[in-house]
């Protein structure tokens, strides 16, 4: 631990306070009354350091032991998402099943492909179906990863895979368009990337602390990219950006308006958003639906949503079939033509079908999201708070006749959960909260315990809010 490590720690609040006392008074009561005369501030600050040091490694073990061992945690955890899963199929299992059924029609289109004609391709060096293969299949895997992502509720990490599956799809169509020479550079560019990153590598191995790169390999990885230098022009050469290989190709436009797939680029913008820190991903998620007519309650999403899963899983279809397709036409049949045709169908209806789930799903959340603005001061206590914590027993002995919250419950013509029924509260309810204590309504009951309640468990001082406008 670091010299200096807890001077700034606030023990003001802090149940290592005690230890700190504990460990003061034991070292002092050890001390005769001319010790005690020469003990400076100095000597107590190093008690008090020594001592939260140790009380906070002390913790930090009880706490990592406490977690290992907390099995009802996970359990409770596994409960929860056992149960957001069966609403998230209930709710999204049609289109992520017509995705799947896509994903796997791909994938047995690419192991067609390949079983026909890889094998001749590498023999007699066709670098075009060659890097199409290699690119069909990694496609595949990556809507496979979205799929995965999509039925665990996590939209926004399938939207960033999606951002990759643009990206090969965009590939995919320039070597489709461009031919033979294209697909010889794209498959041997690589070896121009690996000494580029042996460099960047290189230099910072010290400080990552991992095995010394020797000079040989770095001299050998040089001298394979002056190779490809002298056999494709310095083009290729672009420093190890990444785009080299399609140098000679390029017409000066960005890669996806040469292929037609510009008009997809503003979703490509917005997928870019949930991988890079930027504010707009942080901020704005695809699993929170927002009603900007509609006060919402403040959310932070740490887990899975079952909101947002349509954009990524109808981009998903439409880049899939995009490659698949540009692959299929190296060998146009009956059987590849009939293939394309009905994998266009297919993804036509994941498309509708993600809409409608989605559609269904936002109105239903309109409707939740409503009935929780329209909420009063008896709706949040009685639903959102710890009823014994709100109604505690010295609340009920200072104002009223009970004893205990059980005791209320026991008087009340009707249960806590049904003392409201839409917008009034039972007139029963008022008339044993009239005879029984000083409020005129259960209502007014409410608001005092309400306002007890903040005092007690919110530091106001946080908040742009005047304390006095608690106080009488």
């Amino acid at each position: 631990m670091g010299e200096g490590f807890t001077d700034d720690i606030d023990l003001s609040d802090d149940p290592l306070i005690d230890a700190v006392r504990d460990e003061l008074s034991e070292q002092l009561e050890n001390l005769d009354e001319d010790e005690l005369d020469d003990v400076s501030l100095e000597d107590i600050q190093n008690v008090v350091e020594e001592s939260v040091e140790g009380s906070i490694e002390k913790l930090a073990t009880d706490t990592y032991e406490r977690i290992l061992s907390n099995d009802k945690g996970l359990e409770r955890y596994h409960e929860t998402i056992e149960g957001f899963q069966e609403r998230l199929e209930e709710r999204w299992g049609e289109p992520l099943e017509l995705l799947e059924r896509l994903i796997i029609w791909s994938m047995e289109c690419g192991r067609a492909i390949n079983q026909n004609h890889g094998f001749q391709a590498r023999q007699e060096d066709n670098y075009q179906i060659e890097a199409l293969l290699h690119l069909h299949s990694r496609s595949v895997q990556v809507a496979l990863e979205i799929h995965h992502l999509l039925k665990g509720g996590f939209a926004d990490g399938a939207f960033a895979r999606w951002r990759s599956l643009y990206e090969l799809s965009t590939t995919t169509s320039f070597i489709s368009k461009y031919g033979e020479d294209t697909a010889e550079r794209f498959l041997n560019y690589h070896n121009v990337w690996e000494y580029y990153f042996a460099e960047t590598y290189q230099e910072h191995q010290d400080d990552l602390n991992v095995e010394s790169l020797e000079p040989e390999v770095l001299e050998e990885l040089e001298e394979i990219k002056d190779e490809l230098v002298d056999q494709f022009g310095e083009s290729i050469d672009d420093g190890g950006r990444g785009s080299g290989w399609a140098a000679e190709a390029h017409s000066g436009q960005s890669m996806r308006k040469e292929v037609d797939l510009e008009h997809l680029y503003p979703y490509y913008r917005l997928a870019c958003e949930s991988v890079h820190a930027g504010s707009k991903g942080t901020l704005d998620r695809l699993g929170i639906i927002r009603h900007e007519d509609i006060e919402q309650p403040g959310v932070l999403l740490a887990g899975p949503s079952n909101a947002g899963l349509n954009l990524p899983g109808q981009l998903t279809a439409i880049s899939l079939a995009q490659v698949t397709t540009d692959l299929l036409m190296m060998s146009v049949n009956s059987r590849s033509v009939a293939d394309m045709m009905g994998m266009q169908m297919l993804v036509d209806d994941i498309e509708q079908e993600f809409a409608n789930a989605s559609e269904a799903l936002e109105q239903d959340d309109r409707e939740a999201t409503e009935e929780w603005a329209n909420q009063d001061i008896v709706d949040i206590a009685l639903n959102h708070l710890n009823r014994s914590d709100l109604f505690s027993e010295a609340f009920f002995e200072e104002h009223t006749d009970f004893d205990s919250l059980e005791e209320f419950e026991d008087s009340l013509p009707v249960g806590l959960d049904n003392v409201k029924g839409g917008d009034s509260v039972d007139p029963d309810v008022d008339e044993v909260v009239q005879a029984h204590s000083e409020f005129e309504s259960f209502r007014n009951l409410v608001d005092t315990a309400m306002e007890i309640w903040v005092h007690r468990n919110i530091d106001l001082s946080e908040y742009d809010i005047d304390n006095d406008a608690f106080s009488d």
